[in-house]
């Protein structure tokens, strides 16, 4: 009984953090990727990326809030992936450090508090971002330190419809119906 006790509170404490977002940044690589890099005979790079994830997001803009992605990468995959999805990204981005700033100023640009911000990461340059913001989230793979910074962790690994788990969740969260 106490450890469903201890369960549910930490599920009230998730949905209520998850209730004041307004605004998802994310890394991209082992978040909306699970993490490998496909090279071809020509070098050319690909990586996998989940529809649902694309879906979740889609479902999450519709909705108002607002989303984007902060990589360390620098990839005309990720440009490509994140201008189809109708979403910002930042790349080439050198540490978490950096990647802290560009959320700041995505805040201030967006007049979102930190408290309505949430992030999801995978690995070490993200743990400054999740100690920061209102809502830190790690994908089911993730690093274990990054695990221990994040306040949720999911149950499907980056790329395997992580990001569409929180999407959803976050709606949920705030009443609003789980449609496209």
């Amino acid at each position: 009984m106490g450890i469903l006790l201890g369960n549910m509170t930490k599920i009230n404490i998730i949905q209520k953090k998850l209730g004041k977002i307004k605004l998802l940044l994310m890394d991209f690589d082992g978040v909306l990727t699970d993490g490998f890099v496909y090279v071809n005979g020509k070098g050319e790079e690909s990586v996998k990326c989940s529809r649902k994830d694309g879906l979740g997001i889609s479902m999450l803009k519709r909705a108002g809030f607002g989303v984007g992605v902060i990589s360390k990468e620098t990839n005309q995959v990720v440009s490509v992936r994140c201008k189809k999805m109708g979403i910002f990204c930042f790349q080439k981005v050198s540490d978490g450090e950096e990647k802290l700033k560009i959320l700041k100023r995505v805040q201030k640009e967006f007049k979102i508090s930190t408290e309505e911000t949430a992030y999801m990461g995978d690995d070490l340059q993200d743990i400054p971002i999740l100690k920061y913001v209102g809502c830190a989230i790690a994908v089911a793979d993730a690093h274990p330190q990054v695990k221990k910074s994040a306040h949720f962790v999911t149950c499907s690994k980056g790329g395997d419809h992580a990001v569409r788990e929180i999407c959803e969740m976050i709606l949920q969260a705030k009443g609003i119906k789980i449609e496209y």
